[in-house]
């Protein structure tokens, strides 16, 4: 194992127990928020959350992709960046602040939304200024220090601030202040830790160098922000704040398994494929091992949220959540093609071939878009809007493949039989789960039918660890010290 390997290898294990340790705090956090707060609530606050991730990418102008990329990197580079970052954070407060009466009228949304969207526009000055340092970070491979920010400032910012604020009666700007005080630490942190200048270097030649790269990422970043929120956009025009709320619900439990484990990955992978962004050899075969370690963990961990959807919602979000329960298999379908062809995309981004990438983003843009407009026309409703965003992402899936089966032609045959291998698991998982309903759903309580339902996935996911040596991410997990290189049965008893 060569010292690269080595350092990331390290680093996808601080930033999974990190997800880990987050999840096991944003579930309680998401349980209590839905019981403390209402769906016309969170409708309001991913409404203003569309309008802000409109300058989302700007505001950060792909710096910490270029922080990282860049093959060698000054301090006086890093103060290029940090005056790129200042004015970027400015201009896009200004713009937000300008357009938010605009865009609640848009939105049809009731007057608060306009205060709502202002005050909340503070994030993307924090998550401008933050982006040189923790670009430093994560050139600099520090993924311990990367792990303790991300669960640090969740913890504050959101349990600490928005659950006292809500409970004070702060209603839907406990949102607010909880999502401020996430981004204010996930900015302060990292700079801390390298205390990089503050002093702006206004070099319009450098910042023009600089650009060149993080504008494109930018652009695709907001392509991209088109493609995955066009959906919640029209719902919420067309049919309602409320059923955005429950859009906004049932797509968080649909995907924050799969989010943290995507986060927590890309924030190593970029770094580590930059480092041998002209090794084509390398690459290649990082691509076969990063598609089959992803597929064999994410779309059958989307049969487990699919399949035990009913019982998630009443569980976690409450009665009154009931109708985000039929959107979360279809969104957590969604969610898992497009977490894996995020890896993808951070591949490109890693070998600076975002042109191409902006075209497939494109793409997608254009089918959603014409296929919403067929949907509305027809009356299709939500479920109908849900599929045209689904077929959007298959075209970007199979457009990415495309594309990097002709850059590494050798990667065909491996990554064609990791998906049918996690196809294969992911239908076994369900049906094994749907079986499980069938013989206790009527008789059980609902929390009972949860916990066999969790029982027979560990048991199945055990057994392909145990007997699954063929399975390509199996495989690559042990060779990369991700798993055991044999797993006894003494480690499977141990394990439940």
């Amino acid at each position: 194992m060569t010292q690269l390997t080595s350092v990331t290898v390290k680093g996808v294990r601080w930033t999974y127990l990190a997800g880990a340790a987050g999840i096991a705090v944003q579930i309680p956090y998401a349980a209590a928020m839905a019981r403390l707060l209402t769906p016309a609530d969170f409708g309001l606050m991913a409404l203003a959350h569309l309008v802000l991730r409109f300058a989302h990418n700007f505001a950060q102008g792909g710096l910490r992709s270029a922080v990282v990329q860049r093959p060698s990197l000054t301090g006086r580079d890093v103060r290029v960046i940090f005056a790129l970052a200042l004015t970027a954070g400015s201009c896009s407060f200004a713009a937000i602040w300008l357009i938010a009466p605009c865009a609640t009228e848009l939105l049809r949304g009731p007057a608060e939304l306009t205060s709502l969207i202002r005050t909340a526009a503070l994030i993307l000055v924090f998550m401008a200024l933050g982006a040189p340092a923790t670009g430093l970070l994560s050139r600099g491979m520090r993924y311990r220090a990367i792990a303790f920010t991300d669960f640090f400032s969740f913890v504050v910012g959101y349990c600490v601030i928005g659950i006292s604020s809500a409970l004070l009666g702060a209603g839907v700007w406990s949102l607010v202040y909880g999502t401020l005080g996430w981004y204010l630490l996930q900015a302060l942190l990292p700079y801390l830790m390298v205390r990089h200048s503050l002093l702006p270097l206004f070099d319009v030649r450098a910042m023009h160098e600089v650009m060149r790269f993080g504008g494109k990422v930018s652009v695709n970043g907001f392509l991209e922000y088109l493609t995955e929120d066009f959906g919640k956009l029209v719902i919420g025009r067309y049919v309602g704040v409320t059923a955005a709320g429950l859009y906004d619900r049932a797509a968080l439990l649909a995907s924050l398994p799969l989010q943290q484990i995507q986060a927590a990955a890309g924030k190593v992978l970029l770094p580590a494929f930059s480092r041998i962004q002209n090794e084509s050899n390398r690459l290649s075969a990082s691509y076969a091992d990063c598609a089959a370690l992803t597929t064999l963990v994410l779309f059958p961990l989307w049969a487990v949220i699919g399949a035990s959807s009913e019982q998630l919602v009443a569980l976690l979000l409450g009665s009154q959540w009931r109708g985000s329960a039929e959107l979360v298999p279809i969104l957590g379908l969604v969610s898992a093609l497009s977490l894996v062809t995020q890896f993808s995309g951070t591949l490109v981004e890693a070998i600076g071939a975002v042109g191409r990438k902006l075209v497939i983003s494109v793409v997608q843009l254009l089918v959603l878009v014409a296929g919403t407009a067929l949907a509305l026309f027809l009356g299709c409703g939500v479920h109908g809007l849900m599929v045209v965003v689904l077929a959007s992402q298959l075209v970007k899936q199979a457009l990415f493949h495309a594309w990097l089966n002709r850059l590494f032609p050798a990667t065909r045959r491996p990554v064609a039989e990791a998906y049918a291998q996690a196809a294969g698991l992911t239908v076994l998982i369900w049906v094994a789960l749907w079986s499980v309903q069938g013989a206790l759903e009527g008789g059980c309580p609902v929390a009972l039918v949860l916990a066999a339902k969790a029982a027979t996935a560990g048991a199945l996911v055990l057994g392909c660890l145990r007997y699954g040596a063929g399975l390509h991410g199996v495989r690559v997990a042990r060779e990369r010290g991700l798993l055991p290189g044999k797993l006894s049965r003494q480690d499977l008893k141990e394990a439940c």
